[in-house]
């Protein structure tokens, strides 16, 4: 997928996590990079699809938005992975960022309901 000069750009990825690319940034909501769908790499839910858009063909992320800490929307290795490759700012429900901080990502910002 390639920006927009006006607009935006959609892009669904797999699962719950959707590319966004407008003019000026681009966004990644609830991404799920990894095989499992849990906090362990050898049990829980396995993907059945790859990801619509490869990990390497992902463009540099300006924003991440996560909508809340389910493991099919909050997969702390793809966003270790993001911080280390784009140190993106992140969007987290209130109570995340003590989590997502704790794994050495800087730039977090916790919101509530309704903000």
């Amino acid at each position: 997928p390639r920006a927009p000069q006006t607009g935006a750009v959609v892009t669904w990825v797999n699962h719950a996590t959707f590319l966004v690319q407008l003019p000026s940034m681009t966004v990644l909501i609830d991404p799920v990079y990894s095989e499992r769908a849990s906090p362990l790499s050898w049990t829980g839910p396995k993907r059945v699809h790859a990801p619509g858009v490869p990990w390497e063909k992902l463009p540099k992320i300006d924003v991440v938005l996560v909508s809340h800490n389910h493991y099919d929307h909050l997969d702390i290795d793809t966003l270790a992975n993001l911080e280390k490759r784009d140190r993106p700012l992140f969007f987290v429900p209130r109570g995340d960022k003590k989590l997502l901080s704790d794994t050495g990502i800087t730039q977090v910002e916790e919101y509530t309901w309704w903000e």
